[in-house]
C-alpha cells in the first residue's frame, strides 16, 4: 500500500495521520506504542509488541504480587532472618 499524506504541526513537532487501513492492518489503535526508525530519508513504523503503560505494568506486577503472596512472604521473613525450615 502507497499513500501520499500531508505533515501537519502537532505542538511543536510534526506528525502524520495514519490511515484506518493502514492501522487496522498493523494491528495498532489510539493509545498503542509504536516505535519509529530512521532508515536513511525513510521513516518506519512498527507496532511495539507486548508492551506495557505504566498503569498496565502495574496491574500486572500486582497480579503476581497477588498469585504467589505466600511465596514472597516466606522470602521476606527469610530476608529478615526469621523463617525457619518446614518440620517433616
Amino acid at each position: 500500500m502507497t499513500l501520499r499524506r500531508r505533515v501537519k504541526r502537532v505542538g511543536g513537532s510534526l506528525g502524520i495521520l495514519i490511515p484506518r487501513d493502514f492501522a487496522t492492518a498493523m494491528h495498532v489503535k489510539e493509545g498503542s506504542e509504536v516505535r519509529l526508525t530512521l532508515v536513511g530519508n525513510q521513516v518506519v513504523v512498527e507496532p511495539v509488541e507486548g508492551s506495557l503503560d505504566d498503569g498496565g505494568f502495574r496491574r500486572a506486577f500486582a497480579a503476581v504480587l497477588r498469585r504467589h503472596r505466600r511465596g514472597f512472604g516466606l522470602m521476606a521473613r527469610y530476608d529478615r532472618g526469621g523463617w525457619q525450615p518446614p518440620r517433616r
